[in-house]
């Protein structure tokens, strides 16, 4: 064991933190045949539920209402059985989708919103969030990665306004993680990028698929050779130029990872397959038809139940993302698998010298402000930036102003920014999430 895996093995048995018996158990659970998987999967899936109308006061009226017992749910076939769960029922009923009985349990909040554009706080238990970050590991080592390994982390950091735990810091410098941030990335900047890269001699890349994608026609365009041995976007629709011109760029595998601030690990992907497997241990994915019906498998909406977040259930949660599922067969792996993922697209954005940087800088932003619904930013000039977004009530003039400020510093003080307040932002009839529409690129945008 190395150092980094045995203090965190040390600091998690003194706060009760489950991680490391998920990890042994997900180590096994690949190798079981799909009937064992579906079992281990129901038989969660049953425990959650009968703990849903015990403790979970939305949950006990809608299977009231619906005349259903906790014994009518015994497979994820069942699920059609219950409503789904949408972003405004979560918004409407947060208190009454919080179990009763949490203060038995140790729990964190989180803000999403991500990529997703529309903003929540979300409570968990300590036990889903064990089992999220184990799918994790397990997806990034896959491709490669193992724990005790450094990686380049392509992210958006805190933008000033979150700051990292003691803990959160040490366990970087023991791994020697180099964290680069994705919004700062530009011409004058890359040097250092690729300096700050080749002296971490890291071989893994974990970015935005957007700035990860900027990285290597960077890289490309100034003739600095860097090599990895896997790069894992993830946040955005990887688009298949991307990842062409990612894998030719550093010679490596391309691994994206799908996941949400809602639910956590839903999807990874392997070098020997296509796809994104799903870790069925952990989430039940249905696929929403047109005609309201859902099944197992086959194209259309995603609708997700955590299995493992006992202390503000998702059950049957219409997430926005939509793609074409199927039972994988011939992989000779137990889950099922994401063949292809319709989901968030955000368009780079132009900064005032002419640079471009990820799009995912808007879910960034908005994560940090959560009197906003949902958002749209459309780049109709180099100099000339529109921010469509749907307030809550307690929208302020600071909120403003923290979005102006922060969209100021990245997209340059030459940019005029515009934020407008709308009741409503449509649905591009592709049904995909579109956040960020830049209509001064080459390739703009396909509605």
């Amino acid at each position: 064991m190395g150092l980094y895996s045995l203090t965190r093995s040390i600091r998690w048995w003194l706060n009760g933190f489950p991680g490391d018996a998920y990890a042994r158990l997900l180590a096994q659970s690949e190798h079981w045949s799909k009937e064992e998987m579906r079992a281990y999967r129901d038989g969660k899936l049953q425990r959650l539920i009968a703990h849903c109308y015990e403790n979970v006061p939305y949950y006990k009226d809608v299977m009231d209402r619906e005349k259903l017992r906790p014994g009518d749910i015994r497979s994820a076939a069942d699920l059609a059985k219950l409503p789904l769960l949408t972003k405004e029922t979560v918004r409407k009923h947060r208190d009454e989708l919080m179990a009763s009985n949490i203060q038995q349990m140790a729990v964190t909040w989180s803000k999403t919103g991500g990529t997703t554009g529309e903003p929540m706080r979300i409570c968990r238990n300590v036990e889903s969030g064990a089992w999220s970050s184990m799918c994790y590991e397990r997806g990034l080592g896959w491709g490669g990665l193992g724990l005790e390994d450094p990686r380049i982390k392509l992210f958006g950091g805190s933008l000033g306004i979150d700051k990292k735990s003691f803990i959160e810091n040490l366990g970087t410098r023991i791994r020697r993680d180099v964290f680069l941030p994705a919004f700062e990335l530009r011409v004058d900047t890359a040097p250092t990028f690729f300096s700050n890269i080749r002296n971490s001699r890291s071989r893994f890349l974990i970015g935005y698929a957007s700035a990860v994608f900027r990285l290597a026609k960077l890289a490309e365009e100034m003739n600095d050779s860097i090599r990895f041995d896997a790069v894992f976007p993830t946040a955005e629709l990887l688009l298949p130029e991307w990842e062409e011109t990612i894998r030719k760029v550093f010679q490596c595998h391309v691994l994206p990872y799908y996941g949400s601030g809602e639910v956590g690990s839903l999807g990874y992907s392997r070098p020997d397959s296509s796809g994104y497997f799903i870790p069925e241990e952990h989430v039940v994915i249905e696929v929403l038809q047109k005609d309201g019906s859902t099944q197992l498998s086959g194209d259309g909406g995603f609708v997700i139940t955590e299995l493992d977040n006992y202390a503000m259930p998702l059950i049957r949660y219409v997430n926005g993302d939509a793609g074409k599922v199927s039972d994988s067969p011939g992989s000779g792996l137990p889950f099922s698998r994401i063949e292809r993922l319709d989901g968030r697209y955000n368009s780079l954005l132009l900064t005032d010298t002419g640079d471009l940087i990820s799009g995912a800088i808007g879910a960034h932003i908005f994560r940090h402000v959560p009197s906003v619904r949902t958002y749209r930013i459309i780049q109709e000039t180099q100099l000339d930036v529109s921010i469509n977004i749907v307030p809550e009530a307690s929208y302020s003039e600071k909120d403003e102003n923290l979005i102006l400020g922060l969209f100021g510093r990245h997209l340059g003080r030459k940019t005029k920014i515009a934020i407008h307040r709308v009741t409503h932002i449509e649905t591009p009839p592709s049904g995909k999430s579109v956040f960020v529409i830049n209509k001064c690129l080459s390739s703009p945008v396909r509605h």
